[in-house]
């Protein structure tokens, strides 16, 4: 099957292969710049790239909603059955608007201000906003159709045009940012392309009318903001003390602590593949296979999910030969992985099903509410005690217990008992962050005493996770 082709795979297995398969050259690429990188551009360079990084995080929020109202009002259809002349037409008015804002921000940087590298950073943000929020927006198409491949394919040639970029800046020892970043944005414009060339039936096609695209646009705001401000209150959860940290405690420090978190995000940007490719396929079914999918995957998720904290020490042995300078981040790490834990969790099994039967509104307030409490002990801890330890530890603390308004909502819809794994889950958590952050490299045996507990608690449900998956990989075979 062509590259540009728009014909559907059916079932999880080939839209997930192409999912892994892009991931995995987003992983060479995340491991180079997550640990090549910070050597090549030393303390500073890396923080100014990491700055970049983040604030472009959020550039998102110009759609107002609007790629995730697409996403959720096509959830389930067919690529066919798409009209294709209305979705150019909204997809111009998307455009537009995107201009629009961005020229504003423009205007609203150089009234600022702001001068020298934040200046050309935060230029750098706009325009890189400019061209992302149009390939969300065409993205979020295919995705809500189930051509999950084609979103994929533009992830793996993005990633795959970067790899050399980033090998040549590596073998000249370029100590700026600044190519960094441009290569970043460089190879979104390719993706960009691809995608336009895998729409070529809805460019190609008459347009639809402009009245109907802006109806359909403030339709899916509607429908659209409460998930793009779920969205990103669930990343502000972390972002908000990384912009406090820069705010207040200075670039350095903003640096390290930037830096444990981009370790983390390895795991999150590969598991949240399959929280893309498994949405078209969960929505298309019943009730009952819906129960019963969320009852595999939540019990496949606490029994596997805790292993991510047996990887620590093998990290800060490996990391900690390789950037001595980075030590007090490999440290921060001790205490920050559990967001992988609880993060990895949410994106998969809440979020999707939430969007599923469109309680988009009950997401946006339970994460709204859990930036807000991050807020506060964040504020605390780095205002108060200028302490980025307790203030990593507010994030655990957050997330933990939007974990448990979640496990409790959803488990009263599909009749799941919940209370014991989010306490035998708080506690290994707990336990992980004490033993790694006092014990350092000599915690490996402890945490795998405290994962083995675990297990046993639990051995009843494990047991038939096991057996599942042996059953399912032997169907396969």
């Amino acid at each position: 099957m062509s590259i540009f082709s728009t014909r559907e795979n059916s079932g999880l297995t080939k839209n997930l292969a192409y999912a892994i398969t892009a991931q995995g050259m987003g992983f060479v690429s995340s491991v180079l710049l997550s640990l090549v990188i910070p050597k090549v551009l030393g303390l500073e360079g890396y923080a100014y790239w990491q700055m970049f990084t983040l604030y472009s995080s959020y550039t998102g929020l110009a759609l107002f909603g609007m790629n995730d109202g697409i996403y959720l009002r096509l959830g389930g259809m067919s690529y066919e059955s798409l009209e294709k002349g209305e979705l150019k037409a909204q997809l111009s008015v998307i455009g537009l608007s995107q201009a629009a804002i961005g020229a504003l921000c423009f205007a609203l940087l150089a009234a600022s201000g702001i001068s020298g590298d934040r200046l050309a950073v935060f230029a750098a943000v706009i325009l890189y906003g400019l061209l992302a929020n149009n390939f969300t927006s065409l993205g979020y198409i295919f995705q809500s159709v189930n051509l999950t491949q084609i979103w994929s394919l533009a992830s793996f040639f993005n990633k795959a045009l970067y790899l050399p970029l980033l090998i040549v800046f590596i073998v000249f020892d370029i100590d700026s940012y600044a190519p960094v970043i441009a290569a970043f944005v460089l190879c979104q414009l390719v993706a960009y392309v691809y995608l336009l060339i895998c729409a070529r039936e809805i460019i190609w096609s008459r347009y639809g009318s402009f009245a109907h695209a802006l109806r359909a646009c403030v339709m899916d705001i509607e429908a659209g903001a409460k998930i793009m401000v779920a969205y990103y209150a669930d990343s502000l959860v972390v972002g908000f003390t990384r912009m406090l940290t820069d705010w207040h405690l200075g670039l350095a420090v903003f640096g390290k602590l930037s830096f444990s978190f981009s370790l983390i995000n390895f795991a999150l940007n590969f598991i949240g593949q399959f929280a893309m490719v498994a949405f078209p396929v969960l929505k298309r079914l019943d009730e009952g296979k819906k129960r019963e999918r969320y009852l595999e995957i939540h019990a496949i998720l606490h029994c596997f999910l805790p292993v991510v904290y047996l990887g620590y020490v093998p990290v800060l042995l490996i990391l900690g030969w390789w950037l001595p300078d980075y030590a007090e981040s490999l440290a921060y790490l001790a205490i920050v992985l559990p967001v992988c834990f609880y993060s990895c969790k949410a994106n998969i099994l809440f979020n999707t099903y939430l969007k599923i039967s469109r309680d988009e509104g009950l997401l946006c307030a339970v994460n709204v509410v859990t930036v807000l409490v991050n807020a506060a002990l964040s504020a605390g801890a780095i205002l108060g005690f200028e302490s980025v330890e307790a203030a990593s530890v507010g994030i655990v603390i957050s997330l933990a217990a939007r974990d448990l308004v979640f496990d409790r909502l959803l488990s009263g819809r599909y009749d799941a008992p919940f209370a014991r794994a989010c306490a035998s889950e708080a506690l290994l958590s707990a336990g992980f962050m004490a033993v790694s952050w006092f014990m350092g490299a000599w915690s490996i045996v402890p945490v795998a005493c405290l994962l083995a507990a675990y297990w046993w608690i639990d051995r009843d449900e494990f047991v038939g996770v096991v057996k599942g998956l042996a059953m399912h990989v032997g169907r396969r075979g």
